[in-house]
């Protein structure tokens, strides 16, 4: 007779071995990671161990400056490391819109020096971030020293100063409280030195403009020497930006605005976009409409153009799609209608495949195997700068004005426009470190405002808004998603589907509102 195996003895002896093999892997994926200078949780080396490419993994994640592994950003890499499609033939839809535009040679450049794309070396140790605040503080204070009302000197030269004197300074803020007596505190350092600079309670209007001051800001302050180490604020500068008139063109051309698609989600308005894109190619317009969008060259993409998965809680009830990669299929299946002669710039947000952390790399392009083939599309990182036709455009997608709203009381979220005002006088979209929004400590410093914007294009809110601030202006689109049950439970209401365009021949914004049309459309079928 043969052998007879003791079934469950094997099964146990199975199952061992499974264990075993599974710490093993776990084991390895924590010295490979402690290797790269990655930090891992447990959940995530859990999720590594089963797939045989691990390695692979988390070598294109260090590659790519993420140091912080968590589910969200594993998740969307092993997507895209396990999908596979092949690229198809990219196909041209050409319009016969006679656009003025299409017989315009277009004039602009993506000022790469300010992308981080493909430029992310960050280990995250800690001397990252010591460079980070050194750097933060070195570029703003420069700023602030051009001010001609401020005459800053060291903090460590206090001591030389005679009590009660004058003094300026120039400092980071490491703290901010409100004392007993009901003054307004600040810690602040320089790159030597660190005192005590306070707003007495009685000066009312100066403690309400000290609530705009948060940790981390870089502030210029006027004031009176109490101690070595102490001042008694009169006066807090910022950097600001110089009052300019805004430049204008000599010739009619036009930029138009789309942020937060959510393609994917099933609150995605999907039927009002396809509008638009017909909009775009002439359709439905005639007259003095049908020759503004003829001049219409140039369209930025502010972020989220895909719903992501697990963004948010409860966020997969609301999906249409439930793969990333598909999403961003069906996100180049409505793009590809632009017509050719419109360049599109087109950056991610925090729902998109790329990393969470600021400064966020573009798209990659194994998500836009079509789109990347065209020469009128440019992905580009959030932020980043395009300069077109001589103006200088600022693209931030602008998750960082959430942490500066829940941080303070003037700002609201159905006003975003006002919150990146604050961020242009600040002359930092990092205004604050260790809120919600998460940093990388890059080598080079992507989010002091180093520039003097001609526009900024902002999203995130979901709220339509513009404002002009000393010669910028800034435009939030809005979104193209309806009201999620998150932003119900908080109160958010969207104002989706609008579509701006400025002329930058006058600065003037025109709009085009896709869901009250439709409702128009109704009230004109009931009659």
């Amino acid at each position: 007779m043969g052998e007879v195996k003791d079934a469950g003895s094997g099964a146990e002896e199975t199952e061992a071995a499974k264990i075993w093999d599974a710490r093993a892997a776990e084991k390895g994926i924590f010295n490979f990671a402690e290797e790269k200078g990655l930090i891992i949780s447990k959940e995530s080396v859990a999720l590594l161990s089963s797939n045989e490419n691990w390695k692979k993994i988390l070598e294109e994640l260090a590659d790519e400056g993420n140091f912080l592994i968590d589910n969200n950003i594993l998740g969307k890499k092993i997507t895209v490391t396990k999908i596979s499609h092949a690229t198809p033939e990219v196909e041209i839809r050409k319009t016969r819109f006679n656009a003025q535009a299409k017989e315009r040679a277009p004039n602009f450049r993506v000022m790469e020096e300010y992308d981080v794309t493909g430029q992310s070396t960050s280990e995250g140790h800690i001397e990252d971030f010591l460079r980070l605040f050194r750097s933060k503080y070195e570029l703003i204070s420069a700023m602030l020293r051009e001010r001609h009302n401020l005459s800053p000197i060291p903090l460590k030269q206090l001591e030389k100063i005679q009590k009660n004197e004058k003094v300026d300074v120039i400092g980071i803020i490491n703290k901010k409280w409100v004392t007993k007596n009901g003054h307004l505190a600040f810690e602040i350092e320089d790159l030597e030195n660190r005192c005590i600079a306070l707003i007495m309670e009685k000066e009312k209007e100066l403690t309400k403009k000290g609530e705009h001051v948060l940790e981390d800001n870089v502030v210029g302050i006027k004031g009176a020497k109490l101690s070595n180490d102490f001042i008694i604020i009169n006066e807090i500068y910022w950097p600001d930006l110089p009052i300019n008139k805004p430049k204008l063109l000599n010739e009619e051309v036009y930029i138009g605005g789309i942020t937060d698609l959510h393609v994917g989600s099933q609150l995605f308005y999907e039927d009002k976009f396809k509008k638009l894109l017909e909009r775009l190619n002439g359709k439905g317009l005639e007259g003095k409409k049908l020759e503004q969008m003829g001049k219409l060259q140039y369209l930025i993409v502010a972020g989220d153009n895909v719903a992501g998965i697990g963004v948010y809680p409860g966020q997969l009830d609301e999906l249409l799609v439930r793969d990333l990669y598909e999403q961003y299929a069906r996100f180049e299946d409505l793009m590809i209608q632009i017509p050719e002669y419109i360049h599109v710039f087109v950056c991610p947000g925090q729902h998109d495949g790329v990393r969470r952390a600021e400064p966020q790399p573009a798209v990659p392009k194994e998500f836009l195997p079509r789109l990347s083939k065209l020469r009128n599309f440019h992905f580009i990182s959030s932020p980043s700068w395009v300069e077109i036709e001589g103006l200088k455009n600022l693209v931030y997608h602008g998750a960082s004005i959430h942490d500066l709203i829940s941080s303070v009381s003037f700002l609201e979220m159905s006003k975003p426009q006002e919150g990146m005002v604050e961020l242009l006088k600040k002359r930092d979209l990092m205004p604050k470190y260790g809120g919600k929004n998460p940093y990388v400590p890059e080598k080079k410093d992507y989010m002091v405002i180093k520039e003097i914007p001609d526009l900024v294009w902002i999203g995130d809110m979901h709220t339509n808004g513009y404002t002009t601030y000393k010669g910028t202006t800034v435009l939030n689109s809005g979104c193209w998603e309806g009201q999620t049950t998150f932003q119900e439970k908080i109160g958010h209401k969207p104002t989706p589907c609008i579509f701006p365009m400025i002329n930058l021949q006058t600065r003037q914004i025109y709009e085009t509102h896709f869901l009250r049309e439709t409702a128009e459309e109704l009230a004109e079928e009931k009659k």
